[in-house]
């Protein structure tokens, strides 16, 4: 029997494996007891094939255990559960190699998790700005500093409307290219189509 308590996540393996939308999706549905990956997908509201990799991920990473198995004479049943009820990360910075690359890649998961989840049509506001600039250090560390006071304002609107957003807000290097094409993305209109009458010969 698994031990239903908080469990602080301190190694690279462990953070990594946790700091994914669809993984800490699992785990949250983990939180009522144990289930099955279609159990689980059903929930989530995917197919059960696309949890399988994150399921063997949990599980390496020691976050998940398969509990149990049931055979139905169809096939073979498992059933996981998560190794604690709540987590949180507090890494230990020699057990930590790139903390900017897992930092990242939650923010593509996250981003990734919205892309399946919204329709073609949302029914909010999605605004998306990617821009590239060579910049001095000072300005970098200024920039970061405008992001993390954004963060925090945003963080502190929690509760006071009825919708749910995300903020997803990344600053890292990368190189600028040259000639770079600009992209506008614009809702399509429908065409109209006019059939060409012809006239009766008389």
């Amino acid at each position: 029997m698994l031990q239903r308590s908080h469990r602080t996540l301190r190694t690279e393996a462990e953070i990594a494996a946790y700091l994914h939308r669809s993984r800490i999706a699992i785990l949250d549905a983990l939180r009522h007891g144990p289930a099955t990956a279609s159990q689980i997908a059903q929930g989530m509201g995917v197919h059960a094939a696309n949890l399988t990799r994150h399921l063997r991920i949990l599980e390496r990473a020691g976050l998940i255990a398969l509990v149990e198995k049931r055979d139905t004479g169809r096939n073979l049943e498992k059933y996981y559960a998560a190794v604690a009820s709540s987590f949180d990360v507090a890494p230990e910075a020699a057990n930590i190699q790139a903390p900017h690359k897992i930092a990242l890649d939650f923010a593509r998961s996250d981003i990734s998790a919205a892309l399946a989840q919204l329709p073609d049509d949302p029914p909010g506001t999605v605004k998306v700005h990617v821009v590239e600039a060579s910049v001095a250090p000072d300005m970098v560390a200024a920039f970061a500093a405008e992001l993390a006071s954004l963060a925090k304002r945003f963080a502190v609107a929690d509760g006071r409307g009825s919708e749910a957003y995300h903020l997803a807000l990344a600053l890292y290097p990368g190189r600028v290219e040259a000639h770079r094409p600009t992209i506008r993305l614009r809702k399509r209109r429908k065409s109209s189509t006019r059939k060409s009458r012809s006239k009766p010969r008389g």
